[in-house]
């Protein structure tokens, strides 16, 4: 790795350097045991096939980065949007993830190349950028790689951020290197924020306020959808089930969640005789410790990649959903839903998935991550709040015995999806500013 010239970068970028690559090893061992990681590491060391550099040669494409399988779902509408006004423009979209890379190829067509975004480090970063040579590079949520926005600015190719968000936490990081961060932020062109707390943080950081607006949040403006009884039975038979089975569903799920799942799950099969658990672990790694653990409870369990092989076999009581990409669509057949990531303190999941299905959601406490959908839907009675195993027990029991109040419920929260949409717009319009340019 090589450390740029001291006269062509400024102090502080040459101290992150050094830092990077002292810390380089450590990081690489880390991340070479984790799947999700290690799938694309030659790419992200910035080794591209060679069809890659072949067709981009003189293309200029717009690069789009998510980070994983959430932002990659909420970069959705944008990327629609480019294609339908630009469809001349080819499509760059990078992930760091491989769950977040398959979701990209199963849920957006309008990808022209799909690669994974490069590591920070000055020389990979540059051969990346030089490969790509985009007009454009439009990063979802705060993706921030000083290297990498350094070397953007210094080919005057334009950085937007989208669907911009900053926590409390990061924000106080950020803070702590303000003299660094500052010229960092400033490398960036345009700053599209979710809400004003995000707006505010990203000028205390040293944004230029000029170059910051307030846009919304994209994962509102999923595209509405009101599923029939012949496309829930359609769902319904790729699970063996039928119209007469009433489906649980408990999303991105973390360990210590599974347990209380199962738990609330074993009571309510005693008074819903047909109820069925569809579980759904967030990360793909977890899935066999999961089918134990189902098991280890007393439940018949299958998983769902295996189920077309399996038609032969009983119906089982849960079901584990080992697949990539397909959770939103299953919750259109939940009655129960529950969104993970909330009942130990990760900072919960996208609560909004269900909602455009006018399903009742269920959440923990720990939503400091999605705080701001949380407030909304509990301001208008669309989202059910529990902080305890029991609390979990009665309100699944409620929205099961009363199908009238459950209904209400989702359709609460459809209401707060209509209402917050059109932050798509909103930030393509600064992204059409530029390409106008």
């Amino acid at each position: 790795m090589t450390v740029p010239n001291s006269k062509s970068i400024p102090m502080g970028y040459i101290f992150y350097n050094i830092l990077s690559i002292i810390a380089f090893p450590v990081l690489l061992v880390a991340l070479v045991a984790r799947k999700k990681y290690r799938d694309g590491l030659c790419q992200r060391m910035g080794f591209m096939p060679k069809s890659v550099h072949d067709q981009l040669k003189g293309v200029h494409p717009i690069w789009v980065h998510a980070v994983s399988v959430g932002e990659v779902i909420a970069s959705i509408p944008i990327v629609k949007k480019i294609k339908e006004v630009y469809p001349q423009k080819k499509i760059v979209f990078s992930t760091i993830t491989s769950t977040g890379s398959d979701t990209a190829r199963q849920k957006i067509p309008e990808i022209d190349f799909l690669i994974y975004f490069p590591y920070d480090f000055f020389y990979i970063a540059k051969k990346v950028i030089t490969i790509i040579n985009p007009c454009m590079f439009i990063h979802t949520e705060t993706e921030i790689w000083p290297n990498f926005l350094f070397l953007l600015h210094q080919k005057e190719i334009p950085s937007i951020i989208v669907n911009g968000r900053i926590s409390s936490k990061s924000c106080r990081h950020y803070k702590l290197f303000g003299w660094f961060f500052k010229k960092v932020f400033n490398k960036v062109s345009a700053f599209g924020m979710q809400s004003l707390v995000d707006y505010q943080r990203v000028i205390d950081i040293g944004a230029n306020p000029q170059k910051v607006s307030i846009t919304g949040n994209m994962k509102f403006d999923q595209k509405n959808r009101d599923t029939n009884d012949r496309c829930k039975e359609k769902l319904l038979n790729e699970l063996n089930l039928g119209l007469e089975n009433r489906i649980f569903i408990a999303g991105s799920t973390h360990s210590g969640e599974e347990d209380i799942i199962l738990d609330v799950f074993q009571q309510l099969i005693k008074k819903y005789l047909n109820l069925i658990l569809i579980l759904a672990p967030r990360h793909p790694e977890r899935f066999s410790e999961v089918e134990k653990l189902v098991k280890k409870k007393g439940f018949a369990v299958c998983r769902k990649s295996q189920i077309k092989k399996n038609q032969h076999l009983l119906k089982s009581q849960v079901i584990l959903l080992d697949t990539i990409g397909e959770l939103a669509k299953f919750y259109s057949i939940g009655e129960l839903v529950f969104v993970g990531g909330s009942l130990v303190n990760i900072g919960g999941h996208n609560i909004l998935e269900p909602l455009v299905y006018k399903k009742p959601v269920i959440f923990g406490p720990y939503t400091q991550n999605v705080a701001e959908f949380v407030d909304v839907l509990l301001e208008f009675g669309a989202g059910i709040l529990v902080t305890t195993k029991d609390d979990f027990l009665f309100q699944a029991q409620r929205l099961l015995s009363d199908k009238e109040e459950a209904q209400r419920c989702g359709e609460r929260g459809f209401q707060v999806i209509k209402v917050n949409q059109g932050a798509t717009e909103k930030n393509f319009e600064i992204i059409k500013r530029f390409l106008s340019g």
